[in-house]
């Protein structure tokens, strides 16, 4: 098992090639679930460039490769091929937590991640915080469990059956008889069967039989008796299901319920568990396991999360708000916010940008206190175009105490106007946990957005 942070030491790999083949193959996944500009971005500036100029074929993310050694890039997780095993692990963590092998740390970090992705839409984990009572495991073997105790809890508590269309030729009618297909069985002679359309209410449907497919797959990886125990329960319940192998593509056509709403979450699971693997051809077996998920993408949405839940009775809060452009007749150069919020009562705008760059050291940084050029450039251009003098560049704390806030006025030219950008460290981790994030953060944030901003 290699444990390593975002940009952290290299590593050595058995079989290199394989590895990078697999990762490449990886990425022709992962680009229909992310979006398109992280494959342009920079995760962070000079050297530490996160992604390739090149996206070709043999272009990935998630690992820079010197010979046989490997160093992460800007995605978090873990990576399952062959006999290689590699987790990685946020770089907010790395100048405190420097020894994330023990697990304790794990323990830690673990409960920070599942605490982020309770705020995210787009990296959606189906868990609270009271359902991980197991850190005991590495990363992956503890994303099982989870999976598994979920789709355990849903299905026992409300198992599901659905109308599903059949076709068959029956000796009497049953539902639509279809006379394209009994008029081509009467060209054989077949005049006796009648070929009929019906739709059964059946626990043997498609959702169940895509489940069962996906806990036998979870199966198949898992070695903790714990979870073994888990999906064994889960096949039990669904022995009347037929075993078939399921796709993604299948998943996706069905639509649940309102009184099945809870099995959102179970499809959630199951479309994680086939979009991010790779089947070796032995059915029911993997070959490879990886979830991967982009940093600066986790962070934005987090914060976005945050202040729509608990800010959204004073702003109105527009995530990914891209309504203008630069220049007009035709459009072009589009400027898309992470977040815009408006005040209910002022209508003032504050311009929200999230900034997945931690601001090393602050104390011995120069005048810029930690930001590139072109952020600044970036943040004057959206807030001139949007026509609001209030802009918010938010980082990631670096240290278990946020460093002090920034604040730079850009003059409007000759007028007696100023654009004001504060930067500022928010709580996005504590050693004490992540229930002391959602009391430091929200305090941090209504002071940030107070009138005096």
């Amino acid at each position: 098992m290699i444990t390593t942070f975002e940009y952290g030491k290299q590593f050595d790999v058995d079989n290199r090639e394989g590895l990078e083949s697999y990762l490449c193959s990886l990425w022709k996944e992962y680009k229909e679930i992310w979006p398109a500009q992280l494959e342009d971005e920079n995760s962070d500036s000079g050297s530490e460039s996160g992604l390739d100029s090149n996206p070709s074929s043999k272009y990935q993310p998630f690992l820079s490769f010197d010979g046989k050694r490997a160093r992460a890039r800007n995605y978090i997780g873990f990576i399952h091929f062959e006999n290689s095993n590699i987790e990685i692990y946020p770089k907010v963590f790395q100048n405190e937590l420097k020894e994330p092998e023990t697990s304790k740390i794990k323990e830690l970090m673990h409960r920070h991640l599942f605490y982020w992705f309770s705020y995210c839409r787009k990296v959606k984990f189906p868990f609270n915080q009271t359902s991980l009572d197991r850190f005991d495991f590495e990363l992956p073997e503890l994303i099982l469990y989870l999976f598994a105790k979920q789709i355990h809890e849903v299905i026992s508590i409300r198992p599901y059956s659905a109308y599903e269309e059949v076709q068959e030729a029956l000796f009497t009618p049953r539902g639509r008889i279809n006379f394209d297909r009994y008029a081509a069985r009467m060209s054989c002679g077949n005049y006796h069967m009648i070929d009929c359309d019906y739709e059964p209410f059946v626990f043997d449907n498609l959702l169940n039989r895509t489940i069962k497919y996906c806990t036998r797959l979870l199966h198949s990886k898992t070695r903790v008796i714990e979870t073994q125990r888990i999906l064994n329960e889960i096949i039990f319940m669904l022995d009347e299901v037929d075993d078939q192998v399921c796709s993604v593509q299948q998943l996706q056509v069905i639509r649940i319920p309102s009184l099945y709403s809870d099995y959102e979450d179970v499809i959630q699971i199951c479309c994680m568990i086939l979009k991010n693997q790779v089947y070796s051809y032995q059915e029911y077996e993997f070959k490879n396991w990886s979830l991967l998920f982009p940093m600066e993408y986790i962070f934005e949405d987090f914060i976005s999360g945050y202040i729509r839940k608990h800010f959204s009775n004073t702003f109105k809060v527009e995530p990914q708000k891209s309504d203008l452009y630069l220049h007009t007749s035709p459009n072009t150069f589009n400027l898309q916010h992470d977040i815009l919020l408006t005040n209910k009562k002022t209508e003032e705008q504050i311009i929200i940008d999230t900034k997945y760059k931690p601001r090393w050291n602050l104390e011995k940084c120069d005048s810029k206190k930690g930001i590139a050029q072109t952020d600044m450039y970036q943040m004057i251009s959206y807030a001139y175009r949007r026509g609001t003098d209030k802009v918010l560049l938010i980082y990631p704390n670096t240290s278990d105490k946020p460093a002090d806030d920034s604040v730079f006025l850009i003059n409007k030219g000759t007028k007696d106007e100023t654009i004001k950008i504060k930067a500022v460290d928010v709580p996005f981790w504590s050693l004490d946990g992540h229930l002391s994030v959602e009391k430091k953060l929200k305090a941090e944030l209504r002071s940030i957005l107070s009138d005096e901003f």
